[in-house]
């Protein structure tokens, strides 16, 4: 044994010693440097899961939440919206207001005349029948058809959607007992009045939601 040492010591005493001795080296610090960001891997994906069902609960909750203010909603609505609400709405009062004043200038002018008594006396206003009605488990539906075209401006249809739709169209906003409104169909075209003027015609059916139980 004692005859293999000199040997043994020249050979860990000698360049290629060295050399092997550099090049192992490092290797433990590689080993924790990948070992350290492969962890530091594993926790990122591990924090962006518990961030993903974070978000997914938070929706589930919102969803849950707003299912719960829908039912909310529907348990005692006024049967009359429709008629308190849609059907008593007045529209191109701009109009109505320019058309009076030209009367006072013309009072026997026949178009204005008959202009103005559309515009005040009914016919341009939102009248719906019941078409259709439904039973659905614990709610009923009614299909709510308008009876003739409306002509309206812009303002008047901001105000008829945020009624219709529960939401506020700035500055209009939606009224308290509303019934689930659908709009099942809805036309629109523009038709002119005059070369300068014109208004939206206006022709919608709607499907009323509400709660069956007395």
């Amino acid at each position: 044994m004692n005859r293999y040492l000199p040997k043994l010591r020249s050979l860990f005493a000698g360049p290629a010693a060295y050399t092997a001795l550099f090049a192992i080296a490092p290797l433990p610090f590689l080993y924790f440097f990948f070992h350290f960001f492969a962890q530091l891997f594993a926790y990122e994906n591990l924090a962006d899961e518990m961030l993903r069902i974070h978000k997914k609960s938070a929706q589930l909750q919102t969803l849950h939440q707003k299912e719960s203010d829908f039912l909310a909603s529907l348990k005692n609505p006024d049967h009359f919206y429709i008629d308190k609400h849609l059907e008593t709405l007045c529209f191109l009062e701009p109009e109505i207001k320019k058309t009076e004043a030209l009367l006072l200038d013309s009072p026997n002018d026949d178009t204005l005349k008959k202009r103005l008594h559309f515009l005040k006396e009914g016919p341009n206003r939102l009248l719906f029948s019941e078409v259709q009605t439904r039973q659905q488990n614990r709610f009923q539906e009614v299909e709510e058809k308008q009876q003739h075209l409306v002509e309206m401006n812009e303002e008047d249809l901001k105000k008829t959607l945020s009624l219709i739709e529960g939401v506020t169209i700035w500055p209009y906003g939606p009224k308290e007992k509303r019934p689930q409104l659908i709009i099942k169909d809805f036309q629109l075209y523009k038709k002119e009045i005059s070369s300068q003027e014109f208004v939206y015609a206006i022709n919608m059916h709607l499907i009323k939601r509400e709660s069956s139980s007395p």
